[in-house]
């Protein structure tokens, strides 16, 4: 436990002494990102918020840490709102992913989210989140296609949002007990920073990011035996921009990211590490709407508990595969682009060469997004 603690802590004054753009945040597709923003336009009006997402993602994943898998469907959002002001909105609906060759009403949930507007820069959520994709996370911390198939987050969020800082705390309440319950409370606690540097002004951008994931599963009001579990993410580093916004390539993007992972309590019959730690480094050319990125892997006895498994150093559901050091090297091309006002496309390839192993495993897909407001009543 005390080496964990100092890895943390370590990691955490490697953060504050490292110089480190808002615009350097390595998330692969920004046409699935929602800003929290209240349009005082929209004031005192009651609307419907259709939110629509199709994806197709095909894994070929052959690694003994991780089980390749199609995923082909839609995730969905109807919720009517009514905004008082520019301060407040509350909105009522439901959510649901449809998986093609399944029935719907499975993965059917109510979408229930109360907004308030602190400053029009800083937001207070109650109920689901701005989740997935928003919070900005890198790969080997949150696998983004979670995005699409993970259930909404719900609980707790505040969101800041200016020129220099974005800065996301949350709480994502996973399984709510009452006393007496025989099972586990689940939450993840998660903060996301990222400041920038340099001023708006510089073609060389600068910025300073900390992610941090806490997963817990425990409770002092039930009757389970099962052990408890907490399980911690941080990621640190360097991120870098130089725009070249006059020629056909937009910009070229330098981030070198330091990640940890951390168990209090471990359990070898199901997470045969309790610390470990990766460094990734990533070059990445923005040429809209292609952009292209490369980075290299390097781990050891390292996991994430919402990341993509390829990065970690066993399987979750085999932990007796275990690869305990990861060279990973990564390439991921993307294509991205508006169509129209509220509808956006994008496809992807990644590969992921196991250098120990001489291995490739990739992943291919598309998405499409159909994201409008319509006014029902002023």
């Amino acid at each position: 436990m005390e080496r964990g603690i100092s890895s943390i802590l370590y990691l955490i004054v490697l953060w504050l002494f490292t110089p480190c753009s808002v615009g350097a945040q390595s998330h692969l597709h920004a046409s699935l990102l929602t800003a929290p923003v209240l349009s005082p336009v929209d004031s005192n009006r009651l609307s419907l918020r259709v939110d629509m997402s199709g994806f197709f993602k095909n894994n070929e994943y052959f690694s003994p840490v991780a089980v390749g898998q199609t995923l082909p469907g839609t995730a969905s959002i109807y919720a009517l709102g009514y905004q008082v002001s520019d301060l407040f909105k509350a909105e009522l609906g439901a959510y649901f992913v449809k998986y093609s060759g399944r029935d719907p009403l499975e993965d059917l949930q109510a979408f229930i989210r109360l907004q308030y507007s602190i400053t029009p820069y800083l937001h207070m959520v109650l109920g689901d989140l701005y989740g997935g994709v928003n919070h900005r996370l890198i790969e080997p911390i949150y696998q983004w296609e979670r995005h699409f198939t993970a259930n909404p987050e719900s609980g707790f969020q505040m969101v800041l949002h200016t020129d220099r800082w974005f800065a996301d705390l949350w709480v994502n309440w996973h399984h709510f007990i009452k006393r007496g319950d025989s099972e586990l409370e689940a939450l993840t606690f998660g903060t996301s920073v990222l400041g920038r540097l340099t001023g708006g002004d510089s073609r060389i951008s600068l910025s300073l990011p900390l992610q941090l994931l806490i997963h817990h599963q425990g409770g002092q009001i039930n009757t389970s035996n099962e052990p408890m579990v907490m399980l911690s993410n941080i990621a640190t580093g360097l991120c870098s921009r130089l725009d070249m916004s006059h020629g056909w390539v937009k910009s070229v993007g330098l981030d070198v990211y330091v990640a940890g992972y951390w168990s209090r309590y471990s359990n070898e019959a199901f997470r045969p590490y309790d610390e470990g730690w990766g460094v990734y480094p990533m070059l990445s050319v923005d040429a809209s709407p292609l952009r292209f990125m490369a980075g290299y892997w390097y781990a050891h006895k390292f996991y994430a508990f919402e990341g993509e498994p390829l990065f970690g150093s066993f399987n979750p559901f085999r932990p007796e595969h275990q690869l305990r050091k990861r060279n990973l090297l990564t390439c991921k091309f993307i294509f991205e682009k508006h169509l129209f006002k509220g509808v956006a496309v994008g496809a992807q390839m990644e590969t992921y060469s196991d250098l120990n192993r001489g291995k490739i495993d990739y992943s291919f897909g598309v998405h499409l997004r159909f994201h409008r407001l319509f006014t029902l009543m002023e």
